[in-house]
């Protein structure tokens, strides 16, 4: 019998440590079919204070559209890392996206699934909400 693999403590707070096994392409793959630009209402939070997967209201005037210039997933030093950038993100847009992408990567959803899940404009489409850590804001740039 293996032992239990136990996520170093130095690094947990920073890690969401996923005891399933993950497939690197399969995550690329869903990763990919959010380029370009989208309306990313399956993939918003409702409330910033609930994290359940009920349909987004958006203000008046306002629109779920954004465009993703880059959405990929690499392995360093032995963890799975996705960066993203784009014109703008939706409340725990790139956190629904993440889960959903781990779904795609343990065989719980289908990568080409993403276009069908993009396609409902329903929070309750796509997969599990990523937890906050993990998550960090390298930079934001504005037009001139």
């Amino acid at each position: 019998s293996q032992p239990e693999r136990i996520c170093p403590p130095p690094l947990a707070p920073f890690v969401w440590d996923c005891p399933w096994a993950i497939h690197l392409d399969r995550m690329q793959t869903s990763a990919e079919a959010v380029l370009g630009e989208h309306d990313f209402t399956s993939f918003a939070a409702v409330d910033p204070d609930l994290a359940d997967r009920e349909a987004p209201r958006e203000p008046a005037g306002r629109t779920a559209i954004r465009r993703i210039d880059r959405s990929c997933w690499q392995e360093e030093l032995g963890l799975l890392v996705y960066r993203v950038t784009g014109s703008g993100f939706l409340h725990h847009m790139v956190r629904n996206l993440v889960g959903t992408f781990v779904d795609a990567g343990t065989g719980r959803l289908a990568p080409e699934a993403i276009p069908a899940i993009l396609a409902a404009r329903d929070r309750r489409a796509a997969g599990r909400t990523a937890p906050a850590r993990g998550l960090l804001l390298l930079s934001v740039e504005y037009p001139a």
